[in-house]
């Protein structure tokens, strides 16, 4: 039983095409993902209720105009959630919450991505005069974006715990693993270790294979009753438990804990609320948009020890397929392409109904997605019907 006021199924999932090429007009590719994880569920256009995205920069289409794009005549909920919630899957937890709350029957999330705005978030070039909170942070290397945030957590990693530059690899390597059993991943070439340990950094230590791959894409999802489940498609998918996390003093940079942030409160929350523990588990999505996020969850979530990432690991084999920990099965954002959390939601219902083919893990019924970094974390967990 969930903790949930009514037991939520998620019944659809779709996708557009995945490219590196060309400038696809974002409407499309929404309303491609849309239509087909409708199609998928069995659901008609006009029984969606709901809708909900995680709407970071302006290229993605909003709720209302999904609703116009399917000829949706009325929402009972929508929103369109902005840059501080958890990632993609932020739209999915809020969809989640309002089927099970009665807000809504049928809710449809969608998160999408363009290739150009994958790029955003680079690094400042060049002398500037700064203040405020700023003036304590660009003597130590930070000059504004990601990119160098997440440079100085790897290197806190790796000066805390005496981690190598070889553990984070391993997870990029482990991700080309997947994604050359995924016909719709944009990476698919095998990675090695020299590949890894010799391509760029964009933020010493941070290495260009350290990011994930921005795409034109998007994807979507249904979300429904167990109920009304029973009678669509496909194999119903129910929500097992979910949580939020901020951790105390939220920040991304002058967080109480800066390698962690939220994700440790928000994995004690989720296991509290499940009906399962993490050594039931049998197949984990956890966002890579950076490869110290994923470590970071996979301690958080107490697959391991803190600070035992790398003994754990081993030569990653344990993650790969065939390992007793199977992760990112799709391939991640380092390879399937960026789609902002949701993708990591699809690939786990889609394990989890025995449709993945060459990636398919045996006898999955377990799945544990995590999605957001920092200040910005949340999880889900899910079980086959």
């Amino acid at each position: 039983m969930s903790h949930l006021a009514r037991e939520v199924a998620l019944v659809g999932v779709g996708y557009s095409e995945l490219s590196r090429v060309g400038q696809p007009h974002p409407k499309a590719l929404a309303l491609a993902a849309a239509k087909d994880a409708l199609a998928d569920a069995g659901v008609p256009n006009a029984d969606v209720d709901g809708i909900f995205e995680y709407k970071f920069g302006p290229e993605s289409p909003g709720a209302q105009d999904m609703a116009r794009l399917l000829g949706v005549h009325d929402l009972a909920a929508f929103a369109d959630i902005f840059p501080s919630g958890p990632s993609g899957v932020a739209g999915a937890l809020a969809g989640v919450m309002a089927v099970a709350s009665g807000a809504c029957e049928t809710a449809l999330v969608f998160r999408c991505l363009t290739r150009v705005a994958g790029h955003q978030g680079g690094v400042a070039a060049g002398p500037r005069s700064v203040g405020g909170r700023d003036q304590f942070l660009t003597p130590y290397g930070y000059l504004g974006g990601i990119l160098t945030l997440l440079g100085l957590k790897k290197q806190r990693w790796m000066a805390e715990y005496g981690r190598t530059e070889e553990d984070f690899g391993r997870i990029a390597i482990n991700a080309r693993r997947w994604s050359a059993l995924n016909p719709r991943a944009v990476l698919r070439d095998e990675l090695t270790m020299t590949d890894y340990l010799s391509s760029r950094m964009v933020a010493d230590p941070l290495r260009v294979l350290d990011c994930d791959y921005p795409v034109n894409g998007a994807v979507a999802t249904v979300i429904t009753t167990a109920e009304r489940a029973a009678d669509l498609r496909q194999r119903p998918v129910l929500v097992d438990a979910m949580s939020y996390g901020t951790g105390a003093g939220a920040d991304w940079m002058f967080h109480s804990d800066f390698l962690y942030g939220g994700a440790i409160n928000c994995a004690q929350r989720l296991w509290q609320r499940s009906s399962v523990t993490i050594a039931d588990v049998d197949v984990a999505q956890l966002y890579d948009g950076f490869t110290p996020v994923t470590t970071a969850w996979i301690e958080a979530l107490g697959a391991c020890g803190t600070g035992e990432f790398g003994d754990w690991l081993g030569d990653g084999s344990r993650i790969g397929p065939g390992g007793d920990f199977p992760l990112n099965t799709a391939g991640g954002q380092l390879a399937e392409g960026r789609l902002h959390g949701i993708g990591f939601l699809n690939e786990a219902v889609l394990q989890l109904r025995n449709q993945c083919a060459d990636r398919q893990v045996p006898d999955a019924r377990v799945a544990v997605v995590a999605s957001g970094v920092y200040p910005q974390c949340a999880a889900m967990v899910l079980t086959s019907s």
